[in-house]
């Protein structure tokens, strides 16, 4: 009777992978970790198709995903050819996720669910495992209501008749210890410094106890700041050094 009980929970788990119910898309506007917002009516009726990934920060397969999740995402333009890549968070907040992404590079847009209107998305969709990757047409259609596993992305995008494409702006950027740099060879992993210091560095509250002269301090965008918790800031010195931090609340 246990090994039969055994047999019925473990179809019953197979049945109930992580997956979409809906076949045709619910209308959906983000603001990712980086302050941009996203409509996903507005890309598909572009001509895009677009890929969302719903994660949350201490999924262990999420975090699994995230090098394949990368790989499609710049083998198909970097959200500058006909596939759009979005990821879409549950229950964290921008903070957090802003740490997820540094400690596991992932490179797609992400919005968290508390912050950045993730969770409403979640509940819309009907997410309940994770990570579920779904693929959505410009027709609206749900293509496919759960990529899994998720290294099936290599085959669902052809079958959907997508080519891959060049990124618009050759990734020239590396994560060196901790900073940015660009070896001038255009092999990087990052397609400029901005997209490089969003995963790259530390992430933790730091006294300044150097002799170091600090000039400014500024955000993702460049623009000067008096410093704001739960933000990326860059520490600008007169020794031409920056230091990127997290003042976590």
């Amino acid at each position: 009777m246990k090994k039969l009980l055994l047999a019925v929970l473990v179809l019953v788990g197979l049945q109930t992978q992580a997956q979409t119910s809906l076949t045709t898309a619910v209308d959906f506007t983000v603001t990712d970790i980086h302050g941009n917002t996203h409509n996903l009516f507005d890309y598909l009726n572009n001509g895009k198709h677009v890929i969302v990934d719903f994660f949350f920060t201490t999924c262990g397969p999420c975090i699994a995903s995230v090098p394949i999740l990368n790989q499609a995402y710049t083998d198909y333009g970097c959200n500058t050819g006909d596939i759009i890549f979005l990821s879409i968070d549950n229950g964290d907040s921008d903070a957090q996720v802003m740490q997820y992404e540094i400690d596991h590079g992932g490179l797609l847009p992400a919005a968290s669910g508390n912050d950045g209107g993730g969770n409403a998305v979640n509940a819309a969709y009907g997410i309940s495992a994770y990570p579920t990757v779904i693929l959505i047409a410009p027709n609206h259609t749900i293509l496919e209501q759960d990529i899994f596993p998720v290294s099936n992305i290599t085959t669902a995008l052809p079958n959907a008749g997508l080519n891959m494409a060049p990124c618009a702006v050759t990734p020239s950027w590396d994560c060196v210890g901790g900073i940015c740099v660009d070896p001038g060879t255009g092999t990087g992993m990052y397609p400029d410094q901005t997209a490089c210091n969003a995963v790259c560095g530390v992430s933790e509250i730091k006294e300044y106890t150097t002799k170091k002269e600090l000039l400014k301090i500024t955000d993702l965008l460049g623009r000067k700041t008096k410093g704001t918790k739960n933000e990326v800031l860059f520490y600008n010195y007169d020794d031409g050094t920056v230091e990127k931090k997290i003042i976590i609340e």
